[in-house]
């Protein structure tokens, strides 16, 4: 029996040691793990102002509409009209009967109607195109189905044209613009952090075919920025990722020669010609051929062009809007709010002013991105579209 006994707690004893041995290895590997994130995807310093104060060009600045949820993106058609959503990581959809606008004279009405709201997933980027036809993207990383696109027709206020992305292409596509033609939508897919790379897709409205134009280029890809908000650096996953984003804005030249790329942690605004994204014989390699650095910009969101053939630039970490001159290369400060928590979408208006939501993003986003509680979006109210004028 003493045998036995000593045998059973000599027993126990081995398995007791093996556990602590395989607990060891367990926390060593998750400290490891950790330590990896950590390095590779929480790296980085702090992206230096490339603008300044501009105490006249605040003087010009206009709180134009006022909301009660965060907007997102926002769109000027030529009469005037004045189109926005709400921010789809904000999830207002849940709170409000409506999450897609027009704005026309001081009044706000659900567009396209109050019944077509139940079918908007949380619609991304947005922008008006020369067949006054309104267009919406509604990536598929918001709900994990399949990314949608979306047109409609501004006098008829009916559905034009919609397509859903088989699989997971085009799955953070967040920005789009539409060619003079209406033949072609050129989108901005962002990639996730620095885990996918980011990408160019044009998707043909004749035949609803798309391609990849372009992809892992160095103008469309984050760099190894810490982006700075008012609540501090801007990190995720309990402080291990830094927020990195690819390809986000996106603008056609108005005489339709240029594509221009914005990457948002990246700090340099590119180029790439239009016919060469077009044309559905070159490969993503020699498209990339083509690309030109134009010069140094901000940590951006939106972007649009001006009256005067400038690219305005949303500037995430100060507020503003920045103006930069495709022929001297010269940049500059058009205006800067320290109320502006995030200036996001932009647009350009028929008079030249310049219309930019201030989503809030920072204040509200969640460490793993999920959907902020109502109590989260209250405590910021309420939340503005700015006006900006020439």
């Amino acid at each position: 029996m003493r045998k036995e006994e000593t045998m059973r707690r000599q027993s126990r004893g081995a398995v007791r040691r093996i556990a602590l041995r395989v607990g060891l290895v367990v926390m060593l590997t998750i400290v490891s793990v950790l330590a990896f994130i950590k390095f590779e995807y929480g790296r980085g310093t702090l992206y230096p102002d490339v603008g300044s104060e501009n105490p006249e060009g605040a003087s010009k600045l206009e709180k134009l509409i006022k909301l009660d949820y965060p907007p997102g993106n926002v769109a000027v058609a030529p009469n005037g009209h004045v189109y926005f959503n709400y921010h789809p990581i904000a999830r207002a959809g849940r709170f409000s009967a409506a999450t897609m606008f027009e704005w026309v004279d001081g009044k706000i009405t659900p567009f396209p109607s109050v019944e077509a709201q139940k079918d908007f997933q949380g619609s991304f980027g947005m922008t008006i195109d020369r067949q006054n036809r309104v267009w919406l993207i509604e990536p598929a990383s918001f709900d994990f189905q399949h990314t949608r696109l979306w047109a409609f027709d501004l006098n008829t206020r009916q559905r034009v044209e919609y397509f859903e992305f088989p699989g997971n292409e085009a799955q953070f596509a967040q920005d789009l613009r539409v060619t003079a033609d209406g033949k072609y939508v050129i989108l901005a897919d962002t990639g996730i952090m620095r885990f996918t790379e980011p990408k160019l897709i044009v998707y043909s409205v004749q035949d609803h075919s798309f391609r990849t134009a372009l992809a892992g280029n160095p103008c469309t890809s984050p760099e190894d920025w810490l982006m700075q908000t008012p609540f501090g650096v801007y990190r995720m996953g309990a402080g291990l990722v830094n927020v990195a984003v690819g390809l986000d804005g996106i603008e056609i030249s108005p005489d339709q020669k240029w594509v221009y790329l914005a990457a948002m942690t990246n700090s340099h605004l590119c180029r790439v010609p239009l016919a060469v994204v077009l044309d559905a014989s070159k490969t993503s390699f020699e498209v990339a051929k083509k690309v030109e650095v134009l010069g140094p910009k901000p940590l951006s969101d939106g972007i649009t062009v001006d009256k005067a053939g400038h690219v305005i630039l949303t500037d995430v970490e100060h507020g503003s809007l920045m103006s930069f001159d495709p022929e001297t290369k010269g940049i500059k400060t058009l205006v800067r709010s320290h109320d502006v928590i995030w200036a996001d979408g932009v647009a350009t208006g028929p008079d030249g002013s310049l219309y930019f939501t201030d989503s809030a993003l920072s204040a509200y986003i969640g460490q793993l991105a999920g959907p902020p509680d109502k109590d989260r979006l209250l405590a910021h109210q309420p939340y503005f579209i700015y006006r900006h004028k020439p």
